[in-house]
């Protein structure tokens, strides 16, 4: 029953467009001339662009475009996580070297141990004299 639903419809939709056409051509007018005008005009763009443009070259041209793309983005990327290393890694060495700077104060000079040292030698040497080989 379905089946005979759809093709008397089809048979209609068909009879209906004959009828309208036999009666257009006999009037010399067109229901809906400037939307069907319009129409006309797409249609005829479409088959130009089909007949005259190389799909071929034309997807090729895209896939191109495309891959450059995807490469330019992934080189974008990579700069991108490259930079926020770098700047984690600065911050960690800023960190590292202001500790390191609170560590390294300047000391007490050894020049005291040193002269101390030194006067400990000169009276070495005053107290006990040179042995020398006979």
């Amino acid at each position: 029953m379905g089946h005979l639903v759809f093709i008397l419809t089809t048979l209609a939709l068909l009879t209906g467009f004959f009828v309208l056409t036999v009666y257009e051509t006999r009037r010399d007018l067109r229901f809906f001339g400037a939307s069907r005008g319009r129409f006309d005009q797409k249609i005829a763009r479409i088959e130009f662009i089909v007949e005259h443009v190389d799909f071929g070259a034309f997807f090729i041209e895209e896939a191109h475009r495309i891959a450059v793309r995807i490469g330019h983005d992934a080189a974008h990327l990579s700069l991108l996580i490259v930079r926020a290393a770098e700047r984690l890694l600065t911050r960690v060495v800023r960190y590292f070297r202001s500790r390191h700077a609170v560590d390294a104060t300047p000391r007490e000079s050894a020049r005291g141990y040193v002269k101390t040292l030194s006067d400990f030698k000169d009276r070495l040497k005053t107290t006990h004299p040179e042995i020398s080989d006979i």
